[in-house]
């Protein structure tokens, strides 16, 4: 994943419409099956302000948070989950920059955690790397709007698919 960022397509859109992942409602995050995977999980990233409040009022403040202070397009303030370093990033919507890849694979890689990475512009697509930079055995969130949350458990084939589908955006 280096040099130049990558642009979302009409037909990566329609492919992303289909969860990365597990599709959890509310009453599923909160059971004991998901509870104990959440507690044994390697590392816990989410991507989305929501998601984010969602994950730490289960229990588990995650170790990685990307978030943008927006919510379904509303700006809205910070998630009010503890974190101890913050990194910055830029990130257009319809895009996933360099600049966010880095920060992502940098706030996995820190000693000093829970880190949040606060995003300029939009977080939606940066699911994609979180994936690629998790460890084996962690897990990421991010929101699926107005249906649940998405839980990505990261194995080999988590990480083929993100990779695919980096491969198919448009890099400029």
């Amino acid at each position: 994943m280096t040099g130049r960022d990558y642009y979302l397509t009409p037909s990566v859109r329609r492919r992303l419409k289909r969860p990365l992942g597990r599709l959890l409602l509310a009453p599923q995050l909160k059971s004991g099956s998901h509870l104990l995977e959440l507690t044994e999980a390697k590392l816990v990233i989410t991507v989305g302000d929501r998601v984010t409040e969602t994950l730490h009022a289960v229990g588990r403040t995650p170790d990685v948070q990307v978030v943008d202070r927006t919510e379904m397009r509303v700006k809205r303030a910070a998630p009010r989950v503890p974190f101890a370093k913050q990194i910055h990033a830029s990130n257009p919507a319809g895009r996933i920059t360099q600049r966010a890849i880095v920060c992502i694979r940098s706030a996995v890689r820190s000693r000093k955690k829970p880190v949040r990475v606060l995003v300029e512009g939009e977080e939606d697509l940066l699911a994609i790397p979180a994936v690629i930079e998790a460890p084996l055995g962690s897990l990421v969130y991010y929101g699926q709007p107005r249906v649940g949350v998405v839980s990505v458990s990261v194995d080999k084939e988590a990480k083929l698919r993100a990779r695919r589908t980096l491969r198919w955006m448009t890099r400029r």
